[in-house]
């Protein structure tokens, strides 16, 4: 056993009410080929798989009631990308090539075999890169969860004093512990919650800004998603409306679902998990039944 997988033990055993929510969901780690310890969790059974990537610095255990509640019909999986969740710090590299590669090896870890893909946040971005650089011909559907997708006007942007932030140790900490009660509009289950602030706070400040650095015009994701010849559900806020409003107007009527969460936060899957697990349930569906991705 080596040392990461010992403090994972340790972890499993101080945050035992944390992680074991229900028996279904099980804790698996491999190791990436740059030797990175990645985490994941695994709900359900059968050849068709709902694969979650969650957000910035957000874990895996954010998709509880996804895994919960999806995996009677599917098989469900949700990854904690690297330096996230319950996956190992690492000073490697996070840059994008790196975090879809990550991906990439996860689906050939994990041997899945035709699946949707599900994007909350930035991982909304990783998902349409992953796609444009690796072209997955198992892919049956992507599920595109409060991000932009380069339609439209370009969102507001960060405030400039963010690097400054990150890199004050009291600031940093200030902000995740807002950040993460800020992703909701109702009170989370704190089994939930607790999970996303231990994330947030455990990324160090360069990870931090690293992660939100991505090097692609608006229009990368834009161009990526229109040649995606594959069901898309955007499930978002309506302050993304003039984008789902573009997608409905460009892609077939077969190729595009959109699900709009009046009352939810950002983690709307999570203020509404039953009005999501619903969604998801009926888009994937449709989606199986679809042919191959062909772009």
């Amino acid at each position: 056993m080596n040392r990461f997988q010992q403090l994972l033990g340790i972890l499993g055993l101080v945050l035992c009410p944390f992680l074991l929510w229900a028996a279904p969901v099980q804790h698996h780690t491999f190791k990436t080929s740059d030797g990175v310890r990645l985490h994941y969790l695994e709900a359900g059974t059968g050849p068709q798989t709902i694969v979650f990537i969650p957000g910035w610095l957000m874990p895996a255990a954010v998709f509880e009631q996804q895994l919960i509640g999806l995996s009677k019909q599917y098989r469900v999986l949700a990854l904690d990308p690297r330096s996230q969740g319950l996956s190992e710090l690492t000073k490697l590299s996070h840059a994008p090539t790196r975090r879809i590669k990550d991906m990439d090896e996860f689906i050939k870890f994990a041997k899945i075999k035709e699946y949707i893909l599900a994007g909350w946040s930035l991982a909304v971005l990783e998902s349409l890169d992953y796609v444009a650089n690796y072209a997955p011909k198992d892919l049956r559907g992507l599920i595109l969860i409060d991000n932009s997708v380069g339609e439209g006007r370009p969102p507001a942007g960060r405030k400039s004093n963010f690097q400054q932030t990150m890199n004050d140790p009291k600031k940093r900490e200030q902000y995740m512990r807002t950040f993460s009660q800020d992703i909701y509009r109702q009170t989370p289950p704190p089994l939930i919650a607790q999970a996303v602030l231990d994330s947030a706070l455990r990324a160090p400040a360069n990870v931090a800004i690293q992660l939100l650095n991505q090097p692609y015009p608006r229009e990368y994701w834009r161009e990526t998603l229109e040649k995606q010849k594959i069901p898309v559900l955007f499930a978002v806020r309506p302050w993304l409306k003039e984008q789902a409003d573009a997608l409905e107007r460009k892609r077939a009527p077969e190729l595009i679902t959109i699900a709009m969460f009046e009352q939810a936060g950002h983690a709307l899957f999570v203020d509404e998990p039953e009005t999501f697990n619903q969604a998801v349930l009926s888009f994937s569906k449709r989606a199986f039944a679809q042919p191959r991705n062909n772009p």
